[in-house]
């Protein structure tokens, strides 16, 4: 998951030539007058995880017969509240979004409330609430990477972890995750077992890339990383790799392909505990379509979080073999 970080340095006119480029509509069906309509929103649809989403987005509106109409923020808040306006100009009927900010965000999605076209929020959430929020427990994932990791130190005999942990504060499923991993080590902190030696913050691949680097030259003794989203734990598997730095074990959270074959390929990442994100694209149209209809909704849809470990080869050969379709060849 990547946080928020809009561009602030275009200029308006800029932002609105955005905006009516990405709000050019995706469909999921030809027949446009006689689809019901549901309106994506989100803020990166080219990395894995978000592909992974907008792959069950799209197989719910086919299953649901129903018109998708996508469009992207690219980081971007002011963008955001312009898509809303486009698509509520556009007649749809519900809204599923991929918020950026919590407060920002919700003003913009005000807009549809008072024309009384339902929102459905899935992985970050905003207020005031959407009629749907759609989510996973972010605290206890970032608390299960750190049970995963209490295991392994007792199993392993270990007593001096010297952690440096990759983190996010700005974001608030980000702030979570981290305070659930930290809530988990506590026991290790007690027994004085492990230390954390630096915090830093990381979001996507390229920054992270500089950080980590930066703070394993700083602090040479940490010996475990832990990341709190997917871009930030490929950059530090991928660094840790280019520096032989093979002392290091490593852990994290959210899945990919790439993250996958590396541990079935017995390198330094050991553990991720990951969220569905083909569930959560899914289980937002399904629910908007409800929404949308005037059907029962549940106000909250919390899907449930996995564990991959390195030893697990059947796991992991199962997860590479499904999202092999949400990965460019």
């Amino acid at each position: 998951m990547a946080r928020m970080s809009g561009k602030r340095g275009e200029s308006i006119v800029a932002r609105l030539v955005i905006a009516a480029a990405v709000s050019l509509m995706v469909v999921s069906s030809c027949e446009k007058n006689a689809k019901l309509k549901i309106g994506s929103i989100l803020f990166d649809g080219t990395n894995e995880w978000f592909v992974e989403a907008i792959a069950g987005m799209r197989d719910a509106a086919k299953e649901f017969d129903v018109m998708l109409v996508e469009a992207d923020s690219h980081y971007d808040v002011s963008v955001e509240r312009d898509l809303v306006k486009e698509m509520l100009k556009d007649d749809v009927k519900s809204i599923v979004i991929c918020p950026l900010s919590v407060e920002e965000s919700g003003r913009s999605l005000r807009l549809a409330s008072e024309v009384d076209v339902p929102v459905v929020t899935w992985n970050s959430v905003v207020q005031p609430r959407p009629a749907v929020q759609v989510i996973v427990d972010s605290t206890e994932l970032g608390r299960a990477t750190a049970l995963c990791l209490c295991r392994f130190v007792e199993e392993n005999g270990l007593s001096d972890v010297r952690a440096g942990l990759v983190i996010d504060d700005s974001f608030s499923i980000g702030k979570e995750r981290c305070d659930g991993f930290r809530d988990g080590l506590k026991t290790l902190v007690d027994a004085g077992k492990l230390r954390i030696v630096r915090q830093i913050r990381g979001n996507l691949y390229e920054q992270t890339s500089v950080s980590v680097v930066k703070m394993l030259s700083e602090h040479p003794d940490i010996n475990f990383v832990w990341c709190w989203n997917q871009m930030s734990l490929m950059a530090a598997v991928d660094v840790i790799k280019r520096l032989g730095r093979d002392d290091i074990i490593v852990a994290g959270t959210d899945m990919s392909m790439s993250l996958a074959e590396e541990m079935r390929g017995g390198g330094n990442l050991l553990f991720v505990t990951t969220q569905q994100p083909y569930m959560l694209g899914y289980e937002a149209v399904r629910n908007a379509v409800r929404a949308a209809k005037g059907e029962s909704i549940e106000p909250t849809v919390v899907i449930p979080t996995l564990t991959y470990t390195r030893d697990d080869s059947e796991g992991l050969d199962g997860y590479m073999k499904s999202h092999a379709r949400f990965v460019d060849k």
